[in-house]
């Protein structure tokens, strides 16, 4: 048995809610080694975590965190299995992943943040928009089919 095989790991990841930057889900939810990616939309997708070891690190990640191993690893379904890697920093705190959406950073918050962060958005029902609203003044219409 090598030792890679034989060593054990501490789960430091902290549950509850971290903030997502540079990705395209906007928040997770951990509890344990399972946890929710939530879109921006709000669409849940689950997905399971491992903490170990998984290869040398993409070097922005290495400059950014110090560290040279990734150690954490999301696997979830997403019309086949993917992954997505990353390097847990030692308090628990901040998570910097690659997958492939590119580098993105997590971030823990409070509950408090996280349901800001859930209310911050545009109606659905009225998006915001730059022009000015004129239903008086009908424009033209222009139908095309093929």
């Amino acid at each position: 048995m090598s030792d890679k095989d034989t060593k054990t790991y501490a789960f430091p990841l902290l549950n509850g809610n971290y903030k997502a930057t540079g990705n395209w889900y906007s928040s997770i939810v951990v509890n344990g080694s399972k946890g929710i990616m939530k879109e921006p939309s709000g669409t849940p997708h689950a997905f399971d975590i491992i903490v170990g070891e998984f290869g040398e690190a993409d070097p922005e990640i290495i400059k950014t965190t110090q560290q040279r191993f990734y150690n954490i690893e999301f696997t979830f379904e997403f019309g086949k299995v993917m992954k997505e890697v990353g390097v847990l920093s030692e308090d628990g705190m901040k998570i910097t992943t690659s997958g492939f959406m590119g580098i993105c950073k997590l971030e823990w918050m409070t509950e408090e943040e996280a349901k800001a962060l859930e209310a911050d958005g545009d109606p659905i029902e009225a998006p915001p928009c730059p022009y000015k609203m004129q239903p008086e003044y009908l424009g033209k219409l222009l139908w095309i089919t093929g």
